[in-house]
């Protein structure tokens, strides 16, 4: 029996191979050619071609609110673009735009201020044990005779620490202004507006040797009041700013009174001048590690350098309290009903005689 005339017979065509083969009681999925994947069904008409003979149509998955948001009017966004050339490799993290910011000479110094800080707290407080281990040698030359080793020693100790906290002294007085003029800068940066005060002024007068004991002060104050409208404890941080400047007002005039001490010549006045120069440099100590306290301070960091914790402030809720839910009447009708029954039961049966 031949097929009817006017229907023409299916086939399938093989996507490797273009092979046609005849579609029998159910459509073939593999080619028994090549073993490539047959296409469906097609009319006897069509072109042998290798090419597949359906497409792909993406759709929107559908939900409820996509009404809504097809009413809703979208503004434009801006093109989406790239803030650096984009590179392959097994990490491919994208730039910081801050990196391409350029620094500054003020913002490259003050980066290592509080390392030279540091150093310099160190080099003053080995100052100070020098100092006094060099009293101790004069205090035994009173009765014994002293090594030229242990007297060579200890004069390498002093000049080392003392040189040493003068250069390296000068160079934190120098990036410690850069930093307090960086600090100003991101402080009324933050409140919205610039600083009024000239870089070239706060270098001069942060340096100056009489002027340095005041100025300073006067612009950490200017920067923990100004910092007062953000979360800042400003009554804490100038405490600690008025601490530090009344100390180090005094290592400066320390510093001044051991220079005038210096100029007497007697035996005694030298004996003396080494117990305040110890005196001076553990002072001077002290001060450094209060600046390097105060640096971190207003950074938000401990004097060790972690983050700064700021205390819980408990405060008392100002909701309504709720109110016990009061029962329904039909509840409290079978409840009082309940009671009454039980109160019978247990009362005894009255047994009367006749």
């Amino acid at each position: 029996m031949s097929a009817p005339q006017g229907r023409a017979q299916a086939f399938q065509v093989c996507a490797r191979c273009s092979t046609r083969w005849a579609v029998g009681a159910r459509p073939g999925t593999w080619c028994p050619r090549c073993h490539g994947v047959l296409l469906s069904p097609v009319s006897s008409r069509a072109p042998a071609q290798g090419a597949r003979n359906f497409r792909w149509v993406a759709r929107p998955a559908t939900s409820s609110s996509s009404a809504e948001r097809r009413g809703r009017s979208t503004s434009p966004t801006p093109t989406p673009h790239y803030t650096s050339t984009p590179t392959w490799g097994l990490r491919d993290i994208p730039r910081d735009p801050e990196a391409d910011r350029r620094v500054g000479r003020v913002e490259r110094y003050a980066a290592h201020a509080q390392n030279l800080v540091l150093v310099t707290a160190m080099l003053l407080g080995l100052a100070a044990v020098a100092e006094v281990f060099r009293y101790g040698i004069l205090l035994h030359n009173r009765v014994r005779l002293i090594s030229p080793i242990t007297l060579a020693v200890s004069d390498a100790l002093v000049y080392f620490a003392q040189v040493g906290a003068l250069v390296i002294g000068l160079a934190a007085l120098i990036t410690s202004s850069c930093w307090l003029i960086d600090q100003r800068r991101r402080t009324f940066a933050a409140a919205g507006s610039t600083d009024p005060r000239s870089v070239r002024t706060m270098l001069l007068l942060s340096m100056l040797p009489l002027v340095r004991i005041v100025m300073p002060g006067v612009y950490l104050t200017e920067v923990v009041r100004l910092r007062g409208g953000a979360d800042a404890d400003v009554h804490r941080e100038l405490t600690l700013v008025r601490i530090w400047w009344a100390l180090w007002a005094a290592s400066n005039a320390l510093v001044i009174v051991q220079l005038l001490w210096n100029l007497r010549d007697s035996l005694q006045a030298r004996a003396d001048g080494v117990l305040l120069s110890a005196f001076v440099a553990l002072v001077a100590a002290v001060s450094a590690v209060l600046t390097l306290a105060v640096m971190r301070r207003l950074e938000g960091r401990t004097l060790r350098g972690s983050a700064l914790s700021r205390p819980t402030r408990w405060v008392i809720a100002t909701g309504t309290e709720q109110k016990p839910k009061q029962q329904p009447e039909a509840e409290k009708a079978e409840i009082e009903k309940a009671d009454t029954d039980r109160s019978e039961e247990k009362q005894p049966e009255a047994v009367t005689a006749s």
